[in-house]
């Protein structure tokens, strides 16, 4: 899809959703009133950074990194260790570089009060409340938000498959009208296969390019 397209029909969708939202929004109580929501990846969608996953090997002692990109098809091995220490500073997220054309497409969410949640890889849910809140500027429902490597979500399995069951909890929720943006294509297909395992489910999605 040329970038042309992808925003003619982004916008398109923004006036239409302005006007029905502006009948049936009310989100001072809970996360989930009406139907439609906007979720965004992070890594390489919303913002570029250095930050880097470390692994290492426990049996043969290699050490090696990869990057948001590289991990999304990484498979966690019983002898890997992982550090995610880089994506848990705050200040390399402060540091990192916003990809505009995306947060304009946050932005006009939030301004029409369309409901706006985060599905990302990374491992600090808390972490990104707080960089979205203090440096971007926005402030989302936390309950929106996930860090779906963060323990606190219980997640299994590879990056896809828990971005998939973060996707079952917001439907569990209410909603049924999704806008998905995502780098990676794997991660796209895994949550669009939603609609065939539930009735009424709407999934867009959408391929950010950095």
């Amino acid at each position: 899809m040329d970038c042309y397209y992808q925003k003619k029909m982004i916008m398109g969708s923004y006036f239409y959703w302005n006007e029905e939202w502006n009948m049936v929004t009310n989100r001072k109580d809970k996360p989930y009133h009406g139907s439609k929501i906007m979720v965004f990846d992070l890594d390489d969608t919303l913002v570029i950074t250095d930050a880097k996953i470390k692994v290492c090997d426990n049996k043969t002692g290699e050490c090696y990194s990869l990057t948001p990109e590289e991990f999304n098809e990484y498979e966690k091995q019983p002898h890997h260790e992982l550090d995610f220490d880089d994506f848990k500073s705050i200040e390399v997220m402060k540091a990192g570089r916003l990809i505009e054309y995306y947060l304009k497409i946050f932005k006009e969410a939030y301004k029409m009060k369309i409901a706006i949640g985060i599905v990302t890889a990374r491992d600090d849910r808390e972490m990104i409340y707080k960089w979205l809140r203090e440096h971007v500027g926005y402030k989302i429902d936390k309950d929106l938000i996930y860090a779906v490597n963060d323990p606190v979500h219980k997640f299994k399995g590879i990056v896809s498959d828990r971005k998939k069951d973060a996707f079952k909890r917001l439907i569990d929720m209410g909603y049924n009208d999704f806008q998905f943006y995502d780098d990676d294509d794997t991660n796209l297909m895994s949550v669009k296969s939603l609609e065939k395992e539930y009735e009424g489910i709407n999934i867009s999605t959408i391929k950010a390019v950095k």
